[in-house]
This record gives C-alpha cells, sequence and structure tokens, in this order.
C-alpha cells in the first residue's frame, strides 16, 4: 500500500494506456482507477467499457470486446 512508482502519474509519457473496465467489476469498479488515471496528463489514454463484463471477463461479450479493444489499440498506436 506504500508503493511508489518510479515516474508520477503526471510525469508518465512513455507510452499509450488502455484500461479496459468491464462494466460488473465490482472488485475494481472504475470510480476507484479514475483518480489515479485522472492524474496522467502527458500520455494518451483510452478508457473502454466491457459491456456485462465481471471482474476477470470471461462472459462471451466482453471478452469479444477486449480482444477488439486491444487490437485496435495496437493498430491505432504502431
Amino acid at each position: 500500500m506504500q508503493y511508489e512508482p518510479e515516474i508520477s502519474p503526471e510525469d508518465f509519457d512513455i507510452c499509450p494506456i488502455l484500461l479496459t473496465q468491464p462494466e460488473k467489476d465490482k472488485w475494481t469498479p472504475l470510480c476507484l482507477s479514475k483518480p489515479f488515471l485522472d492524474r496522467i496528463k502527458k500520455a494518451d489514454m483510452k478508457i473502454s467499457i466491457l459491456q456485462d463484463g465481471s471482474h476477470y471477463p470471461v462472459e462471451e461479450t466482453a471478452l469479444k470486446q477486449l480482444h477488439e479493444n486491444i487490437l485496435n489499440f495496437i493498430d491505432e498506436n504502431l
């Protein structure tokens, strides 16, 4: 709980970021990630909500969206 990253979120500019957030994730909902992600200003960031997905998205719709989002993100950032 006391980990400090080598690069602060405000200074992070190494690569673009993709957060694939399952819509029904009750363990780590988006509201827990947002305060940290909002501090990242120098890197491009995309948040994709995976419909009907749980914490570990194995549901067909969410898993398909996860796969598509990752491939699109790679294509957009090559």
